[in-house]
């Protein structure tokens, strides 16, 4: 690798130069160079030249005035784009093997637009307000062309609201500002801002109140629409006539404002008062606060709330718990409601939310726990087959909720049996997969029961029993008892083909159905059937039958009727056939055995006497399950 003398040089000097004094190094010497500009408009570009007695020199072009190691670069020129004091600093590499310093000031003036803002009064008249900002107060002068052919100029300490009335309104005019210097400064103006006008006043009726909330610690959540620019105060009362300014905000959008420390059992009034820059002002329609008590009687929770002060506003009531709307009421006169879907023991959080036009006024949150009352019983759940050894069992347990605890008990008894074995307890939990089961084989029934938190237990539900599918030919057929607690509305046939098609097919509560199948349709298919509940809330699956098409018949290669009780029979194996007929022929052609029945084989004997050890012939005729007449012969071996 090939390094250059200087460079070497200097990185020595780097490493290895004593260190200096803590007044920065501007005042080091040794340095030199000069600048071809030290003062100018921002972006201001200085051209550098090394003056210094080296043929090596880097520079900092934002030095702090004081580090004693700042970074440096290699450079002929730089550009300041924003305004201020800056110093230049130069390190050069001298003859002498020491390191050689110089600074220089540029003064880089401010060329940023002036930044501004309007109200439009109605008629030509407009108020202007400059924002006041180290921009504005850079500048000596501002020069304001109205658009009009008007120009105005605004000195430092004038008044930063502006007032003009155009006499053309038929046009939208723009107003331009530019920042000038005073004469002998090197930079001479900014760059022109303009502000495009237009002759119409900001609707203060745009400022309202979208919500109000009550908080459970005495907060009142207020949300309400502002406009920028336009001050709004926010007011509150109790008694709806005198009102007093709680605080103000001039931002626009969508604003959250908070109202501490206030009384939940308190009805207030909350109103908004909004100002234009042209002396225009409004008062926002009240919206009035909800407040809500509950108590518990009888395992049942009383809700009551107040009716909303403006009738002329409302449109409804909603009652939620624990988040959720369980009624609402159109009436403005409905102020109770008696809550009977608790358990003892549950604790529940109540709100009402008075809806109105324009907006929404929510109480603050009332909990209630239950601690009398009876439990009810289990009327809704399912039970469904999810793979062949698994059964999902769910149940919807009266009361429960994110504040509630119980205990679900399940039982099992397999279908036909009435004994039933509890399988499981669970904890504040209402569903179980049973992986101990044959769901092709057998239909499952379960019963379930559940104490709640106050000990108080209820007796088993109804049982209800998994969906277990069967095939003959082509008739599907499955078990009959109820697989969803509470009834369902009906079953549904899923056929899916091997191309991937697939079909719905609902049959009612028939317990059977005939598969449907011609030439163009798929080669095998798969079915399961589904049951749903009433409010579709549930639904049960039972296991999936497989079906081929195409019936195939299958006749062994040999077979051994020596009377050992293993394959003494001769037998033709299939599963979906409509008629069937079996011959089987010696080698000379007589017919030794004959059958119209796939279930009787031949045993190896003819006229009562054991037929000779050999090879013999079968032709078969049977009926597949389309209609299809086939036709198929082979051979096999008798052997003892």
């Amino acid at each position: 690798m090939r390094i250059t003398l200087p460079l070497l040089l200097f990185a020595f000097v780097t490493l290895y130069s004593p260190f200096v004094g803590a007044q920065g190094l501007c005042n080091q010497g040794g340095g030199g160079f000069e600048l071809d500009k030290s003062e100018g408009c921002a972006p201001l570009t200085v051209r550098i030249t090394n003056t210094a007695n080296s043929n090596f020199a880097s520079y900092n072009a934002g030095y702090d005035g004081k580090s004693q190691a700042p970074t440096f670069q290699s450079i002929a020129s730089y550009i300041y784009r924003n305004p201020g004091n800056f110093i230049m600093l130069q390190q050069a590499f001298l003859s002498s093997g020491k390191l050689g310093y110089a600074c220089k000031t540029i003064k880089v003036s401010e060329t940023r637009g002036i930044a501004a803002n309007y109200s439009s009064c109605g008629g030509g008249k407009v108020i202007v307000s400059l924002t006041n900002n180290s921009i504005l107060t850079a500048y000596d002068r501002i020069e304001i062309k109205w658009g009009d052919g008007e120009t105005q100029n605004w000195q430092k300490g004038d008044n930063l609201v502006l007032e003009h009335n155009y006499a053309n309104v038929s046009q939208s005019p723009t107003i331009v500002f530019t920042g000038y210097y005073s004469a002998g400064k090197a930079c001479d103006k900014g760059v022109a801002a303009s502000l495009p006008i237009t002759f119409e006043r900001p609707q203060l009726n745009e400022i309202q109140m979208s919500s109000v909330e009550m908080r459970g610690d005495g907060t009142l959540r207020v949300i309400y629409l502002g406009v920028a620019g336009i001050p709004t105060q926010v007011q509150f009362s109790t008694d709806g006539t005198s009102y007093t300014v709680h605080g103000g905000r001039s931002s626009g959008g969508t604003q959250p404002y908070d109202i501490k420390g206030l009384n939940t059992a308190q009805i207030y009034k909350i109103r908004l008062s909004s100002e234009d820059l042209c002396a225009g002002s409004t008062l926002t329609q009240p919206l009035s606060t909800m407040i809500l008590s509950g108590s518990s009687t009888d395992g049942a929770n009383t809700l009551k709330w107040n009716q909303y002060a403006d009738a002329t506003q409302f449109e409804s009531y909603d009652l939620l718990r624990d988040g959720t709307v369980i009624k609402s009421f159109t009436n403005i006169g409905d102020l109770t409601y008696t809550d009977k879907d608790v358990e003892c023991g549950s604790f529940s959080e109540y709100q009402v939310v008075a809806r109105l036009k324009n907006a929404t006024s929510t109480s603050a949150p009332v909990g209630v726990r239950v601690e009398t009352g009876n439990p009810k019983p289990l009327t809704s759940g399912s039970v469904s087959v999810l793979d062949a050894s698994s059964v999902t069992i769910k149940a919807e347990v009266p009361g429960a909720g994110p504040n509630a605890s119980y205990q679900l008990s399940i039982e099992r008894a397999d279908a036909g049996s009435t004994v039933f074995k509890k399988i499981i307890t669970l904890y504040n939990q209402n569903e179980f997969i049973d992986d101990a089961v044959k769901t092709s084989e057998l239909s499952y029934c379960y019963r379930m029961s559940y104490e709640n938190s106050c000990g108080q237990k209820v007796p088993a539900s109804e049982p209800v029993c998994t969906i277990l599918l069967n095939r003959n030919l082509t008739t599907l057929s499955w078990t009959a008892e109820s697989p969803i607690l509470g009834g369902f509305e009906g079953y549904t046939v899923m056929q899916t083909g091997s191309s991937g098609s697939s079909e719905d097919i609902p049959v009612q509560k028939n317990t059977s159905y005939t598969v449907k199948l011609n030439n163009q349709s798929d080669l095998e298919y798969n079915f399961q059937v589904k049951a749903t509940s009433q409010n579709g809330g549930f639904e049960s699956l039972s296991n999936v039958i497989n079906y081929r098409r195409n019936a195939g018949v299958f006749v062994p290669d040999a077979f051994t009727p020596n009377g050992d009780g293993f394959n003494d029979i001769l037998e033709a194996k299939s599963t979906q056939l409509q008629a069937f007929s079996f011959s089987v022929m010696n080698r000379w052609g007589i017919v030794v055995f004959h059958s119209d029945d796939i279930a009787k084989g031949w045993d190896g004997t003819f006229d009562g006497t054991n037929a000779p050890v050999g090879y013999y012939y079968y032709k078969m005729t049977f009926v597949d399950d389309i209609d299809q007449t086939v036709e198929k012969s082979g051979t096999f071996m008798l052997l003892r």
